[in-house]
């Protein structure tokens, strides 16, 4: 996993130099990962496919960006998939975001693909230990990006409480991750 891990971060910095074999090894090597977790996102084939392009374009476009020292290759790419598939999804109104343990789910897909399967581990035990309203309010809004203005709307409750939901949560998982 290392060497591989390695292998893509040589690619990105390649890319960065404007090597277009690189890119192509890169994209070669990493599309059909970051296209299932776009998909995951998204539930559609044929938007989960335009958010990866966008996604690539801007690898593409911000390689020169990344440091192997601040995080492995595919969480960096994985961000910047996931917040592509997030703005489809929030232009997108009419489609449906999941919640829950669907959200949980996809983020520990997400962190597996990304090469943090134990740190992805430790925060999905952390996660289902918090209750149930204060873990879908995190997910929806990490996972799928929801703001909580539409939290509020989606679950029936004030915002106030929605944001509470959130901070108390937060708090609780940091002190999980700590310890």
């Amino acid at each position: 996993m290392a060497a591989d891990q390695d292998g893509l971060a040589e690619l990105i910095e390649r890319t960065a130099t404007g090597d277009r074999d690189a890119f192509r090894a890169l994209y070669e090597r990493t599309a059909p990962r970051m296209l299932g977790a776009a998909r995951r996102v998204l539930g559609r084939q044929d938007l989960a496919e335009e958010a990866v392009q966008e996604a690539y374009v801007s690898i593409w476009e911000r390689a020169g960006g990344y440091r192997r020292t601040e995080g492995a290759p595919l969480a960096w790419m994985s961000t910047i998939v996931r917040r592509r598939a997030i703005d489809r999804l929030r232009a997108s109104p009419w489609l449906k975001r999941e919640t829950g343990d669907d959200a949980l789910e996809v983020l520990a897909d997400m962190t597996a693909e990304a090469g943090a399967s134990a740190e992805g581990l430790a925060l999905r035990e952390c996660l289902e230990r918090l209750d149930e309203a204060s873990r879908r309010a995190i997910l929806s809004a990490y996972v799928y990006g929801m703001t909580h203005q539409e939290l509020s709307r989606q679950a029936s409750r004030p915002l106030g409480t929605v944001k509470s939901l959130i901070r108390r949560g937060l708090i609780q998982l940091k002190r999980c991750l700590d310890a």
